[in-house]
């Protein structure tokens, strides 16, 4: 799993270490303010409790587990590929961080299955939309077409010469639709980290960032891991498959 309850265990074993060291006190120096001492600190932990109680429930209605102002602050696309176990789909426009990242090909290894594909969702490099990116990041007109091409070269390597189940689908956008709204990073099909494109303003780093978390033993159309797992399936339905036989 990509998110681990690390902030509220230290937040749980703070509470029992205060808590044991107040009655400690108390006991030891009979202090005659050792009673209310103790009612104060169950006060704040009955507090705490209703706190976690609320922000667990919220997170289980929504399946929105953590909030990252910028990703570049936050658990970033290739620092979750070392969590990956079974299974993962990426949506984006290039993925060239993502796929040339140290962490790529164990992550492939691990989740390579036979019946269960590792998706991907890319622009094509033929997109219209690409050159208008790159004039408005100030950057070549070919620079977002070339780091497609690698990604695609890397992705035929592992497919075609190591035999690893991937598929790759390329989407095309009209006028100034612009790439699809999010990138969308699925780990073993229970989580996801969705971040947004704004063409032109840098490679996307400073964007906010959410991590959700598919629910477990309760309908999926109520949680938004649900919202944009169907957005990715849709978009992938509509996109056509890539030729690899045309990458060299």
């Amino acid at each position: 799993m990509m998110i681990k309850s690390l902030s509220e265990n230290l937040l749980a074993n703070l509470i029992w270490v205060v808590l044991v060291a107040t009655v400690t006190a108390a006991m030891k120096y009979n202090d005659v303010y050792g009673i209310y001492d103790i009612v104060v600190v169950l006060a704040y932990i009955a507090l705490v409790i209703i706190f976690l109680w609320h922000k667990n429930r919220y997170q289980k209605v929504t399946g929105i587990c953590k909030v990252d102002p910028q990703i570049a602050k936050g658990l970033q696309p290739v620092d979750a590929l070392k969590s990956c176990k079974n299974n993962f789909k990426f949506l984006g426009i290039a993925a060239n961080k993502f796929i040339f990242a140290s962490e790529f090909e164990a992550a492939v290894r691990r989740c390579n299955r036979t019946g269960d594909s590792i998706k991907f969702l890319l622009s094509s490099p033929e997109n219209p939309i690409i050159v208008q990116m790159a004039r408005r990041a100030k950057r070549g007109e070919d620079d977002f077409r070339n780091m497609i091409n690698s990604t695609l070269k890397k992705l035929k390597m592992l497919t075609e010469d190591h035999g690893y189940n991937i598929e790759v689908r390329l989407y095309r956008s009209t006028g100034d639709s612009g790439p699809p709204s999010f990138r969308l990073f699925f780990v073993d099909n229970t989580e996801v980290l969705v971040s947004y494109y704004l063409m032109g303003e840098g490679d996307g780093s400073l964007m906010p960032q959410l991590l959700i978390k598919k629910p477990v033993g309760k309908s999926e159309v109520n949680n938004f891991y649900f919202a944009f797992d169907h957005y990715f399936n849709s978009l992938w339905a509509e996109s056509m498959p890539c030729d690899f036989s045309k990458i060299s």
